[in-house]
């Protein structure tokens, strides 16, 4: 596998080089999130991350003779869908603070009814953003609760896209 087909989407990419390429980079990801990138600020990593990832699927459809133009549709909707995971993960551990919180204010959360009329309560929100804000440990809990489901929704929609570009055939010719 040439290893500037991984940095630089002017190279080519063959069947293997491009699935190997991806598994290698999900990897990659996976260990970013486990261990963190502590010298590496912010969204430095990820931004190299959408880059390489962007090169593969132009270096793959380079391989197969077609335009680099369509190579850049995976990485958006991968990120999208990042987005989205990453959403559905917070608003889940979010949602399970908000039943602990009315737990602790005297609120039976098995009574929906009580739950309810204790959500509606226009001093329950900003208590509740208050209980938050106070413990720094808990709130960045809450916010890494969606790392994991970010990541399983970047790759799924990276790998669903993976699948249609691996069968590109080298002539232009359609799909295997």
């Amino acid at each position: 596998m040439n290893p500037l087909a991984l940095l630089m989407p002017t190279h080519r990419a063959s069947v293997s080089a491009f699935v190997l390429g991806q598994a290698l980079l999900a990897m990659i990801d996976a260990l970013r999130l486990a261990f963190g990138t502590a010298p590496i600020p912010g969204f430095i990593p990820l931004f190299v991350i959408w880059w390489v990832c962007f090169s593969l699927f132009a270096n793959r459809r380079r391989h197969a003779g077609r335009g680099t133009g369509l190579a850049v549709l995976p990485v958006i909707l991968a990120i999208l869908a990042k987005g989205i995971g990453a959403m559905v993960g917070i608003g889940m551990r979010l949602f399970a603070g908000m039943m602990t919180f009315a737990e602790e204010q005297g609120v039976d959360t098995t009574d929906q009814i009580a739950l309810n009329e204790a959500m509606m309560d226009p001093g329950f929100q900003p208590a509740f953003q208050a209980w938050l804000e106070a413990d720094e440990a808990r709130l960045l809990e809450m916010v890494s609760a969606g790392a994991w489901p970010s990541f399983i929704a970047f790759w799924v929609v990276a790998g669903v896209f993976g699948l249609w570009f691996a069968t590109l055939q080298r002539n232009g010719s359609g799909t295997a």
